[in-house]
């Protein structure tokens, strides 16, 4: 089968979906993760994906599934132009800082959140202390984890604007805005710990506030890796 024969089965208007992994033709269309010829909102029916699915999360194992079929070798497999990202996306994927650097500002951020809890309980007030030097230590790590974030997003997806980079983006800034002001706050009293007033109710708040927040772009994030 030639590749521009391959290009007409996109998986629109009822046509099958078809794509191209190591010079094999593979048949698509009855897999609930390509409807319309579309998956992830990334990939497109008709399309040679082998880099892709060698940087994906599963291996080429998923195209032995029953709902999907091979259909064909590829006859005419031109010599591919080398494109400048390639030796990126090896290194990427060897090293993967992406999701390395994503767990620390989640695990550090909710582990503060924590020591806060136990501070408002306790009235203990070197909980109060872990909490915010917790909230110092994840402030720093949120900008490797969204540079490499972006990296990710350039080398693999190519930039894409999808409804779940937008989210991630836009609340990424968000819980930084967030925790900044959170932490200056905290920083310009030094002894709210002793206190109940006021400025300590914004800051348990604000406080509060970057939970959710963090919690909704570690969501989405979930959905690139495990698409429904």
């Amino acid at each position: 089968m030639k590749r521009d024969e391959v290009k007409e089965f996109n998986g629109e208007n009822g046509k099958p979906a078809y794509i191209i992994y190591k010079n094999k033709v593979y048949d698509v269309t009855n897999s609930k993760l390509w409807k319309n010829g579309k998956h992830a909102n990334r990939h497109s029916a008709g399309e040679e994906l082998t880099d892709f699915i060698s940087m994906a999360p599963h291996t080429e194992e998923v195209l032995q599934r029953y709902n999907i079929k091979f259909v064909a070798e590829l006859e005419d497999d031109i010599e591919k132009v080398e494109d400048k990202k390639d030796k990126f996306r090896v290194l990427y994927t060897k090293l993967h800082p992406h999701p390395i650097f994503i767990h620390y500002p989640m695990g550090i951020f909710y582990f503060g959140y924590f020591m806060l809890l136990l501070h408002l309980i306790t009235r203990n007030v070197y909980f109060e202390k872990a909490s915010y030097y917790a909230l110092v230590c994840a402030f720093l790590s949120i900008f490797p984890a969204v540079l490499s974030g972006i990296l990710s997003w350039w080398l693999n997806y190519e930039a894409t604007f999808t409804k779940i980079f937008k989210y991630k983006i836009v609340f990424s800034i968000l819980l930084s805005l967030i925790s900044f002001l959170t932490l200056i706050i905290r920083s310009s009293h030094p002894d709210l710990s002793s206190t109940s007033g006021i400025i300590f109710y914004i800051y348990f708040f604000l406080y509060t506030l970057i939970i959710p927040t963090l919690t909704f772009i570690a969501y989405n994030g979930g959905k690139i890796t495990w698409p429904s």
